[in-house]
């Protein structure tokens, strides 16, 4: 049988597709083989946080039977978080999580991420959601927490954008803003919202700043590039000698490159995601994790903002334009991190100006 050499560059988060690094000017189908030797892969993981808290909601409002999954939503919060953990590798992070109903409660103090301990300290959380949801309150206490921690930190919030009021409490939107302008600090609230006031809420969150998103939980729970790609990602290049017996592997993906300061596509990029949308349309287990970057030109925030919109724009053009249900796209967006050329290369800086597109789930 006809031995066949493939080398593809893959980027890979815990059970999803990261991202993909080429510099191709045309999608290319890979075919797998029948792997029977010679697999040689090194990964790289990137870290893009120093911090990481949870705040937990174990509020009444979180006693709701979810009408697909047939369980409470505090039931699958603290499934979440339990797969969470287990797929979180030890990068030195600090964690700390915190039950912010119906009172703000220490779990975990934040420490050096160890998943023994901290799986174990999940035992603290009520066995039954109850009670008030002081979720502007709580903010308040996250500010304490907040002070004492360096680097970047990103906080995800469990909600379903319930709260109660109380004099003098901001509303919870307008509080994470202004947290967001004291502290580098992201915000990534996994939303169970379905009310309106609810869905607003949670918005308002997660527009704290450029950073800063809401994960819809159906989202978070079957896709793990949503809930670990803010935290890192990870690039793996992988030679694989192979027989026979061809299958659908994925496909490659050339770089998406943008003008300076713009995101909108150009008519050659718009052809290589068509290929890209035609995959998709024919393999319907198929998923696509899009990456947004800059160059270092403009400061930290508006490159992060900038960074977004790239993104965006690759998303919504599959989406828009090959009927794609939107949670088969997922984004994340680093603005000027991971940069595959010096910025000092004024020549060269344009291979930054990307979005890196990753197709797997075959």
């Amino acid at each position: 049988m006809k031995r066949v050499k493939l080398s593809w560059v893959v980027a890979l988060i815990s059970l999803a597709c990261l991202g993909l690094s080429t510099t191709g000017n045309a999608a290319e189908i890979i075919y797998q083989e029948d792997v029977v030797q010679n697999v040689v892969t090194k990964d790289v993981l990137v870290r893009t946080a120093d911090n990481v808290i949870v705040l937990v909601d174990a509020s009444s409002s979180m006693d709701f039977t979810h009408r697909k999954y047939k369980k409470t939503n505090y039931v699958m919060e603290k499934e979440a978080l339990s797969s969470g953990i287990s797929r979180l590798p030890d990068l030195g992070y600090n964690v700390g999580v915190f039950a912010f109903s119906p009172e703000w409660k220490e779990i975990f103090p934040v420490q050096k991420f160890d998943a023994a301990k901290l799986s174990a300290a999940m035992n603290q959380l009520p066995a039954k959601a109850s009670g008030r949801t002081p979720l502007s309150a709580s903010l308040d206490k996250l500010e304490g927490v907040l002070k004492n921690l360096s680097g970047k930190t990103v906080v995800y919030i469990f909600s379903d954008g319930g709260w109660e009021k109380a004099a003098g409490k901001k509303d919870p939107g307008d509080k994470a803003a202004e947290l967001a302008r004291k502290f580098n600090v992201c915000f990534i609230v996994v939303s169970y919202a379905e009310d309106a006031d609810g869905i607003k809420r949670v918005k308002d969150m997660g527009k704290a700043n450029a950073c800063s998103r809401v994960i819809p939980f159906d989202s978070y729970i079957t896709n793990p590039y949503y809930a670990l790609g803010p935290l890192y990602y990870t690039k793996s290049e992988t030679s694989v000698e192979t027989l026979s017996e061809k299958k659908i592997k994925g496909i490659k993906v050339g770089n998406i490159y943008f003008d300076y300061d713009k995101f909108e596509l150009k008519s050659q990029e718009k052809e290589e995601l068509n290929q890209v949308g035609k995959f998709l349309q024919t393999t319907p287990n198929a998923f696509v994790a899009v990456q947004g970057f800059t160059d270092n030109r403009g400061t930290p925030e508006y490159n992060m903002k900038l960074s977004r919109e790239r993104a965006e724009s690759v998303a919504d053009y599959l989406v828009k334009n090959f009927k794609l249900d939107s949670g088969r796209v997922t984004t994340m967006w680093y603005g000027e991190g991971n940069p595959v050329v010096s910025n000092d290369n004024a020549g060269e800086r344009w291979k930054n100006r990307r979005v890196e597109v990753a197709v797997s789930g075959m």
